[in-house]
This record gives C-alpha cells, structure tokens and sequence, in this order.
C-alpha cells in the first residue's frame, strides 16, 4: 500500500510544512521541497506530490486572518480552476495520481503567478525608490 509524504511525516514524528507562507518562502518553496527529493531520496511521484502541493497552497494565498483550512482550499480550487474535492486530496497529500496534463496545467499557473509576484514587487521597489529620490531632493 502507498503512503503519502504526510503519512511518513507522520512516522517519523516529523512536522509537515506549513501552510502559512510568507510570499518570498512560497516563491522558493517549490524549490526548497524539491531539494528533498535528494536528501530523502524520495520517489518520482512524491516529488510530484510535493510539488502540486507547494503550488495548491501558493493559490490559496494570501493568508488571512482568521482564514480556515477549507476556504483556503476553496480559493486554491477557484484559482486554479479545479474541483474542491481534488484540490483537497492535493493539500493534504492524500492524491494518489496527478495525470500529466493535470500537473502542466497546475505548473503553468504557478509560472504565471510567479510572473506576476516579482511584476507587483518590482512594481512596489519602483515607488519606494521613487519616494526616496523625492525624499533625497527635498532634503538638499
């Protein structure tokens, strides 16, 4: 029988990554849960796994407070244009299979969102650069 990566977590008394992920730690946690892959010498499909669900949870935010487990996947499942149920089963670790065309899709959505993060901070650090160069003349 398959376990999935949360029920090993679960073994090992290990604490599975959290959901609430400031934007800079979910832009690399894709990247970072990857890297696992090497150091626990995990299998192609719990690579797989771990990396549709970094992607779930990038949709889900941005976190609010007092944001239950369930509307965050019911807005991931929105984004991503996904069943709940499915989308669920993926936060969890509880997916079995992720069909090809299903995780490209997934991937695709997550280059986009990427795209737009670093469009709205390079945005941001224009203004602030902005705001320090007015700040600088007015100064002088």
């Amino acid at each position: 029988m398959t376990q999935s990566v949360f029920q090993d977590h679960q073994r090992t008394n290990q604490v599975p990554p959290s959901p609430a992920l400031t934007m800079a730690e979910g832009l690399s946690a894709v990247a970072e849960k990857l890297s696992m892959r090497k150091e626990n010498r995990m299998s192609g499909a719990e690579t797989v796994a771990l990396e549709m669900q970094a992607i779930i949870r990038d949709a889900a935010s941005p976190f609010e407070a007092g944001d239950t487990v369930g509307r965050q996947i019911d807005r991931a499942a929105r984004r991503l244009g996904i069943p709940v149920g499915k989308c669920k089963r993926i936060w969890y670790g509880e997916y079995k299979t992720v069909l090809a065309w299903e995780a490209d899709q997934l991937r695709a959505w997550h280059e986009d969102w990427q795209s737009q993060q670093v469009r709205k901070m390079d945005h941001q650090l224009a203004i602030l650069k902005a705001k320090m160069e007015n700040r600088e003349c007015s100064h002088a």
